[in-house]
């Protein structure tokens, strides 16, 4: 019922959805877009229209210091970020009966547009003081927040890395909400994955998914006979991708047919196997959030791409990765927090903030217990850039040995061990259920 209620609200270009800052709830505001444009372009009466979407866009461009054709694409992908969001809520509250999840903590985080003309952006990254200005939201203040990786708010990103040949702009912004790494991270908290089945099983190592089943597992499957489904899924699940994206030109969207189901080993009437797989693993995935530890010789993605054995053992391999990581976590974490504790004199809050990131605590901890908005910690401590800079860091020192050499040949798996590198940084955990990231940080910050 909400989904229709949301087909029914108002879609424009000339209103945005966003989050009313005393109640909480969505509203739809007007937009301050100049009446000429509005009536030259029609946009009064204009309905969403991918034609017209691509018009507004390469307007934006075009007239790089004006706000106007901007302001009109902010507005318009208000609504499928805000349907989006709701889909995933009601997805996982009502058919996975998941009591977790929080829409407007959803919403903070991807509907974070209210629609003003202008921004405060930092004018200089390492000014000490004035470090901020008053900028018109305009193509070229976007271009200028995207080359300093300080693409906010949410729609930022999206219209900054958009582009018409690849996609239509309606699914566009809802594929950058399901690939926003903040929502993802806090829906991975809430022990959901967005991630289909099918790709997840793919994604998932032998030892993952023979454990997973043991300990999850709601069929009859032996491990030989669960151990040779996984093999033949592998092996066809990369065939019929790879014809999926010759045949469509798209990476998402592929299912199961008939033919995929009967070419594994055993093969496979339908769906209903696999799907209990994904649901073991997906159980397994979320509960070290609970009650779980995790096996002392479990793989994690990373170790799951490299494949010589002869020479080196998974434990090998796994001692080489935390070293690395360790050491880089170490230095950069080092830089950060020396550049920041010159300020620590004028505001303690900022301190005390990281001092409670590396004690576990959320962003909305933080932030109550710092007097601040969320949105201040999340300035503050950029845990996704910060992860990325160690990980982009460990990853150049990894592929300096030859044990992994296999990245360097394939770009799709080295995009695949920096995702394992950053997700091993925010996501594993030492035997006091802090993230690495988070501990390095407290220890740097307790000497």
């Amino acid at each position: 019922m909400f989904l229709e209620y949301l087909n029914l609200l108002s879609k424009g270009y000339c209103n945005i959805y966003c989050l009313d800052s005393f109640s909480g709830k969505v509203k739809q505001k007007l937009l301050d877009i100049d009446s000429d444009f509005c009536s030259k372009h029609n946009l009064y009466d204009q309905e969403f229209d991918n034609k017209f979407d691509n018009k507004i866009f390469d307007l934006a461009k075009k007239d790089h210091s004006s706000e106007d054709a901007l302001l009109a694409l902010r507005g318009r992908i208000s609504f499928p970020i805000f349907q989006k969001v709701n889909e995933i809520f009601k997805k996982y509250t009502y058919q996975f009966e998941n009591e977790k999840i929080n829409l407007n903590d959803m919403l903070i985080i991807v509907l974070d547009d209210s629609g003003e003309k202008y921004l405060r952006i930092p004018l200089k990254i390492e000014a000490k003081k004035n470090n901020f200005v008053r900028k018109l939201f305009s193509w070229e203040t976007l271009m200028i927040m995207k080359e300093n990786n300080i693409l906010r708010p949410f729609s930022a990103e999206v219209i900054a890395d958009f582009n018409p040949k690849l996609s239509n702009l309606n699914t566009w912004s809802q594929n950058k909400v399901k690939g926003n790494y903040e929502l993802k991270k806090y829906l991975k908290e809430c022990g959901i994955l967005l991630i289909s089945p099918w790709s997840l099983i793919a994604d998932s190592s032998k030892k993952r998914i023979i454990i997973s089943w043991r300990e999850y597992g709601e069929g009859h499957l032996s491990d030989k006979d669960l151990e040779k489904l996984y093999e033949s899924y592998l092996v066809e699940y990369k065939k019929a991708k790879q014809d999926y994206k010759n045949r469509t030109g798209k990476i998402s969207g592929w299912s199961p047919d008939e033919d995929f189901l009967k070419s594994l080993n055993p093969p496979q009437k339908n769906t209903e196997i696999l799907l209990l797989i994904d649901k073991a693993l997906r159980k397994y995935i979320s509960s070290p959030y609970d009650t779980r530890n995790f096996y002392e010789y479990e793989e994690n993605q990373i170790e799951n791409k490299l494949e010589d054995e002869e020479e080196y053992s998974s434990k090998d391999l796994s001692e080489i990765i935390k070293n690395v990581l360790r050491r880089n976590s170490t230095n950069i974490v080092n830089q950060i927090i020396k550049k920041d504790s010159t300020k620590w004199i004028k505001d303690p809050s900022r301190k005390n903030a990281w001092i409670l990131y590396g004690e576990g605590l959320s962003q909305r901890e933080i932030a109550s217990k710092c007097d601040h908005k969320q949105g201040w910690v999340s300035k503050l401590i950029p845990e996704n850039k910060i992860s990325e800079e160690i990980a982009q860091e460990s990853a150049f020192e990894l592929l300096k040995k030859s044990e992994f050499n296999k990245f360097k040949e394939d770009p799709e798996s080295l995009d695949k061990l920096l995702d394992g590198l950053k997700s091993y940084l925010v996501f594993s955990e030492d035997k006091n259920n802090i993230s690495i990231l988070r501990n390095t940080i407290y220890e740097v910050i307790s000497k």
